[in-house]
């Protein structure tokens, strides 16, 4: 195989000012760079990667982390990340942690030792341990659909208030027996998406003076079967709900199923209503009403945001939020008296 030193003694230039040319130094005329170029193509040489990467101390490779890629949501937002960084000539490494945190830190670690310039983190939270191992690996990161108290750059949306309109909606078609399937909570509860939607959900409620049943409120796991069981144990309580809030539309089209295989309608006698607004939010029979996340857009805009940070560019700004919206469709109705 050709070497840097073929290529220069064909160019009749110095290994030095080869290397200049493939590394895009603006230190060498335009003729010269031709002439290497050419010497190159002739020999059918193609620079080391890895050389060029340790040379440069830029690998141009970004690691992705996320809990679940089987979900829509996180393919959405991951073609968002992808496409962003084609255009920008970046590699992305795709980790799917399966919702399990050892895998997260194992995946941090690996990414590090590959010399990734940087990493997108979109798992269910961010907490002080993950903040401490990207601080003391230097890893840069950007959050990518989840917010944080830590110094850290992120891109979502306002959780909180997305689950107070919903069951805000819910509340003004007249519906007081609100039920919601909502994601797992932990000790961590200032970051994680579960709980900003859960508190929404309660403070819809209080403001409208209706009461929060604890017959109403069950958890799952963000996957359809989930949101199914949660639903017919709901449905199977002394307090049947007339709507049921799920916060991912996976679970909401279990949640549906469930009104059906209860001998129940929906909506006639449950109104559902999901989160995230995924493209088989249309295809589910009824359609879904749902909140509408710009998932794409986060993936997008926190892909730009690294990119920025790792080539020393200034953030507009290091906390963006985004706008959510409702999506109305027939999964929803107002209560029949």
């Amino acid at each position: 195989m050709a070497t840097i030193d073929d290529v220069a003694k064909l160019a009749g230039v110095s290994i030095a000012t080869v290397s200049r040319v493939f590394n895009n130094s603006p230190w060498v005329s335009e003729k010269t760079r031709e002439k290497v170029l050419k010497a190159a193509e002739e020999l059918g040489y193609k620079p080391s990667m890895p050389a060029r990467s340790l040379a440069m101390k830029k690998t141009n490779t970004i690691g992705l982390i996320v809990p679940d890629i089987s979900n829509p949501y996180y393919a959405e937002v991951v073609r968002g990340i992808e496409d962003v960084c084609n255009i920008y000539k970046y590699n992305i490494i795709l980790c799917n942690a399966d919702n399990k945190r050892e895998k997260e830190f194992q995946y941090i670690d690996m990414l590090k030792n590959r010399w990734v310039d940087g990493v997108i983190f979109h798992c269910d939270y961010f907490s002080e341990e993950h903040y401490e191992v990207f601080k003391n690996s230097n890893l840069k990161v950007v959050l990518a659909g989840r917010t944080t108290k830590f110094d850290v750059p992120y891109v979502g949306i306002d959780n909180f208030k997305a689950a107070y309109d919903a069951v805000n909606y819910l509340i003004s078609l007249g519906h007081k027996r609100i039920g919601i399937i909502h994601g797992p909570l932990d000790d961590m509860k200032e970051t994680i998406d579960s709980v900003d939607r859960l508190n929404g959900y309660k403070q819809a409620l209080i403001d409208n003076g209706l009461p929060i049943y604890d017959e109403l409120v069950k958890e799952a796991n963000f996957k359809y079967k989930g949101g199914y069981s949660a639903a017919m144990e709901m449905l199977k309580g002394n307090v049947r709900p007339t709507a049921i809030f799920a916060i991912s539309d996976i679970m909401a089209m279990g949640a549906i199923n469930a009104v059906f295989d209860k001998g129940l309608s929906c909506p006639e006698d449950v109104s559902v209503i999901g989160f995230d607004n995924i493209d088989l939010s249309e295809a589910t029979r009824p359609p879904l009403t749902t909140v509408s996340q710009p998932m794409y857009e986060i993936g997008a805009i926190a892909a730009r945001m690294l990119i920025k940070i790792i080539n020393g560019e200034n953030l507009e700004s290091s906390q963006v939020i985004l706008k959510h919206k409702l999506v109305l469709r027939n999964s929803v109705i107002p209560l029949r008296s």
